[in-house]
């Protein structure tokens, strides 16, 4: 950011405080010289009233002296009647140019003298144009009448005795010329005073502005554009920054709050950045746990929106967390009375620890869980949201159901093994009373072939006793090195005899490096030989029978697989051919499959059947590897 275009100069503090001290000095320069201008003017006409009493006053002073010495020279000739000694004093006092005239009174006020200038006569003593005498008196009354003339009078006494007066006319014309010159002169220093005052001004309102603006630039702009540059490197992230404080004023103590402030608000950041930190490891940790936590845990606001699902739950429930977040919760209910009941758990406010219900799963195939519901609450106590935390039962309760299945297996198979133990020791004392009734050599044949069919009946109800006596039995592994390739090898041969008429041809696909597991041989055997059995069985007119065997590169574990040509099994039957006493065969006894999936399973293994596109049965089984040198075929 450029400080220059943050505070322009015209448009910054500077330039709106300039107009209004240039406003407040012009007004104060104006008032100060109005006030100086005024006052000058009123010193000038004080001195020009007081020259003007000034004139006067020596006009006034001179009326009274030359009427003194006429009221002392006056009796002299009064007395004697010597008017003309008089008249001569008056025409002599009367060459004074402000004299207008002299008179001296008698007692009935009548002019002994009669000396008066005329008007407009010329102020020397030569050439002096008085008034006649017979003109004196009306002359006189106008002069009196003249408020020009400044009149002075005197009266004349002689050792008490009032004799007359005397009165003096003086002139002001002299001091109104004057007073004319006083004024000229007063309006041109007027004048002067205006011009000189206001250039004073002018000159002092520029020195003062631009002096002010230096100083307001340098003691307030600059330092304000200081503290601006840096506040720009504490925006750009520079928090040690401090500015210089020059002086103990406004703009030192905004300086010193500014440092104060950076410096604070390095250690909040500071302790941002640690709580962030903190939080940042917590959050992680908390993360850590949701993701890593074997558990489905989802949380949920108040509207049933989900606001967070963990990777347990992704796992679950088959869906991706950025397609569940912010929809609804109530999707994986499979039924309304089932998500309302839930929700009523939630509205209660209260733990509810082991919930068993049904959910959907993304692909839609229901599952079922074990969920501990919980309110979510804010640090008010207001309920914000649910957290529910569960786990796939799913297998769970199965597992609990074929435990049951087998507790109940394990009953009857008790009361079977009893019941097949009766049984063997009839049919034993049976076989053995008829293998005394056996006929003679030469008997009928219908009669020696019913002594074999009856022979033959018994020797089968015991093998059926035999077979459930063994599936009744609790099944003890023996565990052993096996060699899976030469043990197949070998339940193969018996198979086909090489003098066996019937066409049967054995494919072998082993995989060479097959490793050793542990299992009991004779079981493994015994199962395996089962489904060959069944396989052989299914083929009776002959054909090919495949047996294969692979390691999973996956898992590491073992794969056998046998296929025959036969017609394969049908699609309704397959879901039940392990299920025991299940066959479809005349004389079998259902029990072959079932041992074999028993032996398999107690292996930690597993047995699939289905039908190959070619329409003859498959069964694969998986045994689980056990590590050990890897077989070698022979």
């Amino acid at each position: 950011m450029n400080i220059r275009r943050w505070l322009p100069r015209w448009h910054g503090i500077q330039a709106r405080f300039l107009p209004i001290l240039a406003v407040f000095v012009v007004v104060s320069m104006a008032a100060l010289g109005t006030t100086l201008f005024f006052n000058q003017r009123r010193i000038t006409l004080n001195n020009f009233t007081m020259n003007s009493k000034e004139a006067r006053q020596v006009l006034h002073d001179k009326g009274v002296a030359y009427s003194n010495f006429l009221a002392r020279i006056a009796p002299q000739g009064i007395l004697s009647h010597d008017y003309f000694l008089l008249e001569g004093y008056a025409e002599e006092l009367s060459s004074d140019p402000d004299i207008v005239y002299a008179v001296i009174l008698n007692r009935a006020h009548l002019p002994i003298t009669h000396f008066l200038k005329k008007t407009g006569a010329p102020s020397a003593v030569t050439g002096v144009t008085r008034v006649e005498p017979e003109q004196f008196v009306e002359s006189l009354l106008k002069a009196r009448a003249d408020a020009s003339l400044l009149i002075v009078k005197r009266d004349i006494r002689y050792n008490g005795a009032l004799l007359g007066n005397v009165e003096v006319g003086l002139s002001q014309a002299k001091i109104a010329h004057k007073l004319d010159e006083l004024k000229a002169n007063l309006k041109r220093d007027l004048r002067r005073i205006a011009v000189l005052t206001g250039a004073e001004i002018l000159i002092a309102l520029v020195l003062l502005i631009v002096l002010s603006e230096w100083a307001f630039r340098r003691v307030a702009v600059k330092p304000i554009q200081a503290l601006g540059a840096d506040m720009e490197r504490v925006q750009s992230g520079d928090l040690g920054v401090r500015a210089n404080v020059e002086h103990d004023d406004e703009i030192g103590w905004l300086a010193r709050h500014f440092n104060k402030m950076t410096a604070d608000l390095g250690d909040r950041l500071l302790q941002i950045e640690e709580q962030r930190r903190a939080y940042k490891e917590t959050r992680d940790y908390l993360a850590n746990i949701l993701d890593n936590s074997a558990d489905m845990i989802v949380t949920t606001g108040v509207d049933g929106a989900i606001v967070e699902f963990n990777a347990a739950a992704e796992r679950i429930l088959g869906r991706r967390h950025a397609a569940v977040v912010g929809t609804s919760w109530d999707r994986v209910y499979p039924h309304e009375a089932e998500r309302e009941r839930l929700q009523a758990i939630v509205r209660r406010g209260e733990p509810a620890p082991g919930v068993e219900t049904t959910l959907i799963r993304g692909d839609g195939t229901a599952i079922d869980a074990e969920l501990t519901i919980s309110a979510l609450r804010d640090n008010d106590g207001r309920v914000i949201g649910a957290v529910y935390i569960g786990r796939d039962i799913t297998h769970a309760k199965a597992m609990r159901r074929e435990l049951i299945q087998a507790e109940k297996m394990a009953s009857v198979g008790q009361v079977a093994s009893w019941i097949a133990h009766q049984i063997r020791n009839v049919l034993g004392r049976l076989l053995m009373h008829v293998s005394a009734l056996r006929p003679p050599e030469n008997s009928e044949p219908a009669r020696m072939k019913t002594h074999r069919d009856f022979t033959a009946g018994i020797r089968e109800m015991d093998s059926l006793v035999t077979n459930l006596l063994e599936y009744s039995r609790t099944l003890t592994l023996h565990l052993g090195p096996m060699k899976l390739n030469a043990s197949l090898d070998g339940l193969a041969a018996t198979l086909a005899p090489p003098d066996s008429e019937i066409p049967l041809r054995i494919e072998r696909r082993f995989d060479a490096d097959l490793p050793v597991i542990q299992a009991d041989v004779f079981k493994v055997e015994q199962a395996i030989g089962n489904i060959l059995k069944n396989a052989v069985e299914a083929i009776p007119g002959g054909g090919m029978l495949r047996i294969t065997t692979r390691r999973e590169r996956e898992t590491g574990a073992v794969a056998i697989g046998i296929e025959d040509t036969g017609p394969g099994i049908p699609a309704k039957d397959l879901p039940h051919v392990f299920r025991p006493f299940f066959t479809t065969k005349l004389r079998g006894t259902g029990l072959g499959l079932a041992m074999a999936e028993r032996i398999i399973q107690a292996h930690g293994g597993a047995i699939r059947a289905a039908n190959t596109p070619r329409g003859g049965a498959c069964f694969t089984i998986i045994l689980p590897e056990i590590p050990g040198r890897p077989e070698t075929h022979e």
